[in-house]
């Protein structure tokens, strides 16, 4: 027989509650001795976390960088609205940088991003792909009308999500298949969900899709970004920029995919 969601959730803590929906919001918290606290936490995540639960006036008490919650119970209710709080529109600009090789070589770690202007369902898989080295400029999540999506920095990014897939990856049951594509003349790459035509989106199964796969690579974030470094050189520049100038992402897959050794390991 398998355990009661219910009687799961219902021992659960009031603090483990709230760390849960942080975490399923985009914030990368933990809880220790009952306490939450961010993991590789900048002085800005923590203004931004601070704000957030002010706005949502839930009532917490700071000890330095870690917080407890001041009420024994906290109820789905608000994790829902957590998880659900709408993020805000941003711009995205890349640089030409962001298509070279030396650019991803030289990155042991993507970008920060403002979590609460990430959307919902989507934003915990935007920090893990950062967390783990690959550069993710944003998510989105679809709104019930199209693709979920998450638009990464240039193509090596994308053929380096293809690669982790294949060897982290490919036993989840995940709801929707989620592909890389090359845009704007194989300049550019995101990862899309797919799905039948005659199905309809539906968010919460995107947030279980992105948590799965969040969660993969929050526990092997350090693992993917040693196996970075080790497999890729500068001065492999010579083999790889020739096949990305002239929109060989094949070659350029199959080059990087033999490089790193994916089935090897």
């Amino acid at each position: 027989m398998k355990p009661s969601l219910y009687v799961l959730m219902e021992t659960k803590t009031g603090t483990e509650k709230l760390a849960e929906a942080l975490l399923l919001r985009g914030f990368p918290v933990e809880v220790k001795q009952d306490f939450i606290t961010l993991r590789n936490g900048s002085t800005h995540d923590y203004a931004q976390l601070k704000s957030f639960l002010e706005t949502l006036n839930i009532p917490v008490f700071w000890n330095g960088g870690q917080f407890q919650l001041l009420t024994n119970r906290f109820p789905l209710q608000m994790m829902k609205k957590i998880i659900e709080f709408r993020g805000r529109e941003h711009r995205i600009h890349m640089e030409g940088y962001h298509f070279k090789w030396r650019s991803f070589v030289n990155r042991r770690y993507g970008i920060r991003t403002n979590t609460t202007d990430l959307c919902p369902y989507t934003a915990i898989m935007v920090k893990a792909l950062n967390e783990a080295g690959i550069v993710t400029l944003s998510g989105c999540n679809g709104h019930s009308h199209h693709s979920p999506n998450f638009k990464l920095s240039g193509i090596y990014h994308g053929i380096w999500f293809s690669l982790i897939q294949q060897q982290y990856m490919k036993d989840l049951s995940l709801h929707y298949q989620w592909k890389v594509e090359y845009t704007r003349g194989a300049t550019q790459s995101a990862i899309l969900a797919n799905k039948p035509s005659d199905e309809r989106w539906e968010m919460k199964k995107v947030l279980a899709d992105c948590f799965q796969m969040a969660n993969v690579l929050f526990t092997h974030a350090g693992e993917i970004r040693d196996w970075k470094a080790q497999s890729f050189k500068r001065s492999m520049k010579q083999f790889v920029e020739p096949l990305r100038e002239s929109g060989d992402v094949a070659g350029v897959y199959d080059w990087m995919r033999g490089v790193a050794g994916v089935g090897k390991r």
